[in-house]
């Protein structure tokens, strides 16, 4: 296998880094703010992306409002989740609160057929056609579609982060992340921040979701299952207490994975979860978590 191939291999699935670096976005958002892991991310996502799907493919609205709408959905649905579930269950233990997040994978997953029906629904690339070029001698390739939605993504990934940084709401999060009890003490209310967590998480999933089905052409109620198990798999490579590492895991797996299906397609996601379990082995807190140890 020659260098090219591998290059080439890394951008033909580069777009599946963006897709889901913006899903882990979703989970750690929650995660810090609500103490939990949201297994239901997946399909708040498909909620957005259906209806952007259905919007466009049986009433003939504009393709953008269509997407905003499907992103307001899932934008939503999410601070309905917090602010009539989550939050009633604020006494509840963790495993509690990601048992009621199973929960509601299942009913998620029964209402959709009932509002969307059973059929796949077509969804069409935001630009054809491929973007060549050449490096080193080497002729190269990467869908425009692809490059579309690493910028998007990146983009995204970015504001999000200058606003962890520089806006209330972010230091809000930042000191809800570390304590709640304290955060509310200082005068922060951190109903707000949970919802405004869950709800762009929501919708930071659908629009995953949306670039996926560009991607791929279609919207079906399971194409969020394995972005939401390497989501979790990504903070966890990270270090779900790190702000930035699950990001990094969301860049590795996705690449790693392709890059170890040129020499085993049949075992590259056994091969690559089998070393991310070595990785967590060596290093628990994962790759950027650091151990935080309490005092009594």
């Amino acid at each position: 296998m020659n260098l090219q191939s591998i290059i080439q291999t890394i951008l033909s699935n580069l777009h599946l880094a963006g897709i889901l670096a913006l899903a882990t976005m979703g989970i750690m958002l929650v995660f810090k703010t609500s103490f939990t892991t949201n297994f239901a991310q997946g399909m708040m996502a498909t909620i957005g992306v259906f209806t952007a799907a259905t919007l466009i493919t049986k009433f003939g609205v504009n393709r953008l409002l269509s997407i905003a709408a499907g992103i307001l959905v899932s934008f939503i649905i999410g601070m309905l989740i917090d602010t009539m579930i989550i939050r009633k269950a604020k006494n509840i233990n963790v495993v509690g609160k990601q048992m009621i997040t199973m929960g509601l994978v299942i009913v998620i997953t029964a209402i959709l057929p009932i509002v969307f029906g059973t059929i796949p629904l077509e969804f069409g690339r935001f630009f054809e056609g491929n973007l060549n070029f050449s490096v080193a001698g080497m002729n190269l390739f990467i869908t425009k579609n692809g490059l579309f939605i690493v910028i998007a993504s990146s983009l995204i990934i970015s504001v999000i982060y200058a606003a962890l940084n520089f806006t209330k709401w972010g230091l809000g999060v930042r000191a809800t992340a570390t304590s709640e009890t304290v955060a509310s003490m200082m005068g922060i209310n951190t109903r707000i921040i949970t919802a405004m967590s869950w709800s762009l998480a929501g919708a930071l999933g659908a629009v995953a979701a949306i670039f996926l089905a560009s991607q791929s052409g279609s919207v079906e109620a399971s194409m969020m299952v394995s972005t939401q198990v390497n989501g979790f798999l990504a903070s966890v490579l990270g270090g779900f207490f790190s702000f930035y590492g699950p990001l990094v895991g969301a860049v590795l797996i996705p690449v790693s994975k392709s890059l170890i299906a040129i020499f085993s397609g049949v075992w590259s996601g056994v091969i690559l979860y089998s070393l991310v379990l070595l990785v967590v082995l060596i290093k628990p807190v994962g790759l950027f978590g650091k151990k935080i140890s309490k005092k009594v």
